[in-house]
């Protein structure tokens, strides 16, 4: 990451309106980490910024969701902000394209932050438990070819809404995954 980036985010999170109540909490949690960390982007905190995709269909009628090998669970594409990555937006979509092995991936609301989550991660063998400070960006595709990255995914599968929500996402992402749908209609994706 460049130095400034906790201040550009900053200036961006200051336009960003959440979706409800819980996403308000997690934003403040997000600015008060961007506020006061000397680097809120390694992963040598206990707590730091991640960045992760909502990968969508230009028309927002499904969405690719990936099982987190660790996690056992259906998640949106993210992870860890590298080094290498110029800002989180960067960040997320290497990760998409890593975990998905899509390349063909789109911006249709540009660098924008779609949706902001703070969540636990529990302890692994090499990784105490830690905190998540995830800001998630709005991708598309038409790509029907997926290639998942077996070292973090067990597999990538598009859903629809309904099919995301029966899977048992939990209910920040079925907020993000609402709010992408609605974003897409907005900049009329199809």
């Amino acid at each position: 990451m460049r130095p400034g980036q906790s201040a550009a985010l900053l200036e961006e999170l200051d336009r960003f309106v959440p979706g409800d109540e819980r996403e308000r909490a997690c934003l403040a949690r997000v600015r008060a980490l961007l506020s006061t960390s000397a680097d809120p982007f390694t992963r040598r905190e206990r707590g730091h910024v991640t960045g992760s995709a909502v990968i969508a269909r230009p028309a927002g009628d499904a969405f690719l969701l990936v099982h987190h090998r660790r996690l056992d669970r259906w998640l949106q594409p993210g992870g860890h902000v590298e080094p290498g990555d110029a800002t989180v937006f960067d960040a997320a979509r290497r990760e998409a394209m890593e975990e998905t092995g899509v390349e063909a991936l789109e911006s249709p609301i540009g660098p924008r932050v779609l949706d902001v989550d703070v969540h636990p991660i529990p302890a692994s063998a090499d990784r105490p438990e830690h905190v998540h400070f995830d800001l998630r960006y709005l991708l598309t595709t038409r790509a029907d070819s997926l290639s998942v990255q077996a070292e973090e995914v067990r597999g990538a599968a598009w859903f629809t809404l309904p099919e995301a929500v029966a899977s048992g996402i939990d209910p920040s992402l079925e907020r993000a995954l609402r709010k992408a749908s609605a974003a897409l209609l907005a900049v009329g994706g199809v």
